[in-house]
């Protein structure tokens, strides 16, 4: 019942944007006009597509050029329903300013033609952003009692699967390592798949090199592919799982709990009392956790929350709908006088090849003493 509601709503949600972005903003530029008929068709293709892919979602049918193909369309239906209505807006504003009609007609042929090269752009540039390697992003960050300088490479949301595969991990390998960290954190959703269809895709996380290891907790999505077998495959390639308990490392308490989405399955929920058992009471606590929603639940302070989850939106303008349901979208946040968190906007994908004002990252964190 759940899958059924959750197809049903995705074609509803599918068919209203689509409708939204032909109504209030297609129909309205006037050299598109001629070609309504031909768009309107297009439009209802895209719904159906978008129908298909949340099968896809759920039966992994579709080969990978289609799996592009489909979840590139619906990428640029949702950016095209994003821009629809900020049109929809500046053109009601703008109607309220008192022109002659040819300055008028000329203003908003200017308007009209800005806004589609606007959309082609940005599309381009968002295909690109999500199927290019991540760039290293760099943070500074003070942290109370600290002992010795630390520098944390970081990655959430690599979604292995359908489309991102071996190469990808080996090139995200292969600049962390040039980085040279002390330690590598992988907070969530490094898998999409279940575990007897990885194959070798994780193998080159093999190769990681830092001082001190590398650390992992899981997101939401490994529980819907099985988590506790894909669990068994990580730890099979000598990553330490943080699940609910904490080791002393490098000066510091490193954290983790398992993802908000083990308290929907009723497995592997996460326990924060767990989570900071036994910890070194003199020396700041690093906890890695994929949701960053977690925070507001958590009844004791740490020094530091690394997250991901929320792919910095991905797909402008859905980040203000990440940030209503997080709270949290991307970068260093300041919880309280103690307590800071770093949201990453996430290495890879989900579901459409594209992120529009939402670049992918590798985040390397500088900690030092404050």
């Amino acid at each position: 019942m759940g899958l059924f509601r959750i197809i049903i709503g995705a074609f509803i949600f599918s068919v209203f944007t689509n409708l939204y972005s032909y109504k209030r903003f297609i129909k309205k530029v006037s050299f598109f006009t001629p070609h309504l008929k031909k768009i309107r068709i297009f439009l209802y293709i895209i719904s159906v597509l978008e129908f298909v892919f949340v099968l896809q979602l759920r039966f992994s049918f579709l080969n990978i050029e289609l799996y592009l193909i489909v979840g590139t369309l619906i990428g640029f239906s949702l950016f095209l329903f994003g821009v629809s209505l900020f049109y929809d807006i500046v053109r009601s504003i703008c109607s309220k300013a008192h022109f002659n009609p040819t300055r008028r007609k000329f203003i908003k042929f200017c308007f009209d033609v800005t806004f589609v090269v606007f959309i082609v752009a940005c599309f381009l540039k968002g295909i690109f952003n999500a199927l290019t390697p991540p760039k290293i992003r760099q943070i500074s960050i003070k942290i109370k009692n600290l002992q010795n300088d630390l520098k944390i490479a970081m990655i959430t949301d690599v979604h292995i699967g359908e489309f991102l595969q071996k190469d990808f991990v080996a090139e995200l390998v292969k600049e962390i390592n040039l980085a040279r960290p002390d330690l590598v954190v992988i907070v969530g959703d490094l898998v999409d798949m279940r575990a007897e269809l990885i194959g070798d895709f994780l193998d080159p996380l093999k190769n990681l090199k830092s001082t001190y290891g590398t650390f992992y907790v899981p997101g939401n999505h490994e529980y819907y592919h099985g988590v506790d077998g894909i669990l068994e495959k990580i730890r099979a390639l000598g990553i330490r799982i943080l699940g609910n308990k904490n080791e002393k490392i490098a000066g510091i308490n490193l954290a983790g709990v398992y993802d908000l989405a083990g308290i929907r399955f009723k497995n592997l929920e996460p326990n924060l009392d767990e989570a900071l058992a036994g910890r070194d009471p003199n020396l700041p606590t690093i906890l890695l956790s994929h949701q960053p929603k977690f925070i507001k639940t958590m009844q004791k302070d740490v020094d530091l929350v690394l997250c991901g989850h929320t792919h910095a939106g991905q797909i402008f303008p859905f980040s203000i709908l990440v940030l209503l349901d997080q709270g949290f979208l991307h970068g260093l946040y300041k919880i309280n006088d103690k307590m800071q968190a770093y949201v990453s906007s996430g290495a890879g994908f989900w579901g459409p090849p594209v992120r529009i004002f939402a670049p992918s990252e590798i985040a390397i964190l500088n900690l030092s003493k404050d």
